[in-house]
């Protein structure tokens, strides 16, 4: 099961996928509304936090999490310089951030996050931010794609440590991915690869002038 809950001024959407049969999760970008998500959280037995980046709308709520469940955290070593960066004046306040804590370990490309029935594989994703990265389970057909890719559109490439050349070798990677793996990304609603590879305009114009 995975449930997504859209949190904070930004609707930015943090992802429990919980294993129905043992009761084991992981949270995925707990950015904002701690005490919602913990509520949620409550009723499953957490076994981790993961990040697909460093922005703290992501984060924002990775030490509020640890302070009660005490599980570790996973994020990609290339944003550690992201963790309590504001970005913008005020970004912290406005949306409730905690200050993050360092990784408990550091995810890299083809590392595997296992719990229950669940099997995810990193993606290192950059782009958005150097360390961004998506989390991939082959077996139930979808991936996490945080602000990499969202249904329609991509992650803006305009702020720190961002590059629209690397965001074009990250999509041609996640184009390669089969149509009819869902994407559930950090922001909107979510999508099918397939469907963003036809119509995503991102996507099609990279297609035309370099990546294939």
């Amino acid at each position: 099961m995975i449930k997504v809950l859209t949190v904070g001024p930004l609707e930015e959407n943090s992802i429990i996928i919980i294993d129905e049969d043992t009761g084991d999760a992981v949270i995925i970008d707990p950015g904002a509304e701690g005490k919602r998500l913990a509520e949620e959280l409550e009723k499953f037995n957490l076994r981790y936090i993961l990040a697909t980046h460093g922005h703290l709308d992501h984060i924002g709520q990775v030490g509020f999490l640890k302070e009660i469940f005490d599980v570790p955290f996973f994020m990609n070593e290339r944003d550690l310089f992201l963790i309590n960066n504001d970005i913008f004046p005020g970004f912290s306040q406005m949306i409730g951030a905690y200050k993050c804590p360092e990784p408990d370990r550091h995810i890299k490309e083809n590392d595997l996050i296992e719990f229950g029935r669940f099997s995810l594989r990193v993606i290192e994703t950059p782009g958005h931010t150097p360390g961004s990265v998506c989390f991939y389970d082959e077996k139930n057909q979808f991936v996490i794609t945080g602000d990499t890719l969202f249904k329609g559109s991509i992650g803006r490439t305009d702020l720190p440590g961002g590059d629209m050349r690397q965001m074009e070798n990250s999509l041609k990677k996640l184009m390669e991915l089969p149509d009819e793996t869902d994407v559930i990304p950090g922001h909107g609603d979510t999508t099918k690869i397939g469907i963003e590879r036809k119509t995503n305009p991102y996507i099609t114009g990279v297609h035309r002038l370099r990546l294939w």
